[in-house]
């Protein structure tokens, strides 16, 4: 699955379309730049300002306007222009998504120039405007500054409660509380908030760091630490679940890194999520981490609120409440 996953010739990048001209021209521009492999075609809009929510929601990796005139210059022998604005969040996503761009544009503009009648020995081309929207200058530190925040939570989430799970074992505490008149769901509240409170608080000093590594912070900071608290609730419930099922402090780490594998792999840090197999894709919506690296860049790098995170909020709160209550019944079987 790591093989897999480790791929990074980038696929079915979103694509979104603005075409002023709607002429044939458009349309086999259009055609070619979604025949590759490469593109998806995912919308068409009227105007880019239709099409900025779906870049700040993740909808959307490249839009790409058609100007009204494009197949007047070009059955004239001119040079035409086109739009085309990147999303920037992840660096290499976005140099490959512009190269491709620049790529495709070039040769359907060549085509076309070699077409014309008395075609020119250079003929004119399409020039392309490209601009990158969130991180201009493709700075990939900063999308892997946001990932290893996420990386850093779920690491703290699992390991620190399997750990205390299994010492209290070790140590025979764990046999005094079941005399006591506490209740399954009591104890396990208890190993689960500490955690998710005292992580949620590092996120404070972690936004400074944040400042000093030139990354921005343009959402707002109270959705940060509710969604991140969220988030630390899928880790530490995968945190119990292993010190649940676990006996020495050896078995739990193991187990609990073993586990954190796959929910990195498959976030899209290492690699992009695109050039995955459909399948694999498919898979990494199950993982919390690709849903708040998803998140974070969006409140840091685009200044997105609820309103474009919404769909990555709602994964990670049904992802969250569904580790949770797996962790919770099978500690109260072992209670």
């Amino acid at each position: 699955m790591c093989t897999l996953a480790l791929g990074f010739d980038v696929q079915d990048l979103k694509l979104g379309i603005i075409d002023h001209d709607r002429s044939a021209a458009s349309r086999t521009l259009v055609q070619e730049l979604t025949t590759g492999g490469n593109f998806v075609l995912t919308d068409q809009f009227s105007s880019l300002k239709q099409a900025q929510g779906r870049l700040q929601r993740g909808a959307l990796d490249v839009v790409v306007e058609i100007p009204p005139d494009l197949s007047a210059r070009l059955a004239g022998g001119r040079q035409a222009s086109l739009g085309v604005v990147v999303d920037g969040s992840n660096g290499n996503v976005a140099a490959r998504a512009r190269a491709y761009v620049i790529e495709i544009l070039a040769r359907f503009a060549q085509a076309r120039a070699v077409a014309l009648p008395g075609a020119p020995s250079v003929p004119a081309g399409v020039q392309s405007e490209v601009r990158v929207w969130y991180n201009p200058d493709l700075t990939n530190t900063r999308f892997m500054a946001l990932a290893m925040l996420a990386q850093a939570g779920l690491m703290l989430g699992v390991v620190l409660p399997a750990a205390a799970i299994v010492r209290e074992k070790q140590g025979g505490t764990i046999e005094q509380l079941r005399v006591t008149p506490i209740r399954a769901h009591e104890l396990f509240i208890a190993k689960v908030t500490p955690t998710i409170v005292i992580c949620t608080g590092a996120v404070l000093p972690a936004l400074l760091i944040m400042t000093l590594m030139g990354v921005p912070m343009r959402g707002d900071v109270t959705t940060l630490l509710a969604l991140t608290a969220v988030y630390l609730l899928s880790a530490v419930s995968l945190g119990t679940f292993v010190g649940t099922i676990t006996e020495t402090l050896q078995q739990a780490m193991l187990l609990g890194f073993f586990s954190l594998f796959p929910l990195l792999f498959l976030s899209g840090t290492i690699a992009p999520i695109e050039s995955m197999p459909g399948w694999l894709q498919t898979a990494s919506l199950a993982s919390p981490q690709r849903h708040y690296v998803d998140i974070v860049s969006g409140l840091f790098l685009k200044g997105a609120g609820l309103a474009e995170l919404w769909p990555h909020a709602l994964a990670l709160v049904g992802i969250s409440v569904t580790m949770f209550l797996g962790g919770w019944l099978l500690f109260r079987r072992q209670w």
